[in-house]
């Protein structure tokens, strides 16, 4: 049995790393090519985070908290639209 929540649970954490809201950021799954919103991919927790695509359940990215910092593994294209 799988547990998990989507991407909207880990909106803080990303918000805080990059300074903006992520859960409608778009990404582009490096192996099925679907475009989803962060919010919409499974996260999965334990010793860190891991975002899950909602499509084919790759690894989007994998977290992990430091007491000092974030260590981050980005995978497929991130879309973020620029402020103006």
């Amino acid at each position: 049995m799988e547990l998990h929540t989507d991407g909207n649970a880990i909106a803080g954490m990303l918000q805080e790393v990059f300074v903006a809201e992520m859960t409608e950021v778009r990404r582009v799954c490096q192996s099925c090519r679907r475009e989803n919103p962060i919010g919409a991919h499974r996260l999965f927790s334990g010793a860190g985070y891991v975002l899950r695509c909602p499509s084919c359940g790759d690894v989007a990215a994998a977290i992990a908290v430091r007491p000092d910092a974030y260590a981050l593994s980005l995978r497929g294209t991130w879309s973020f639209v620029r402020a103006e």
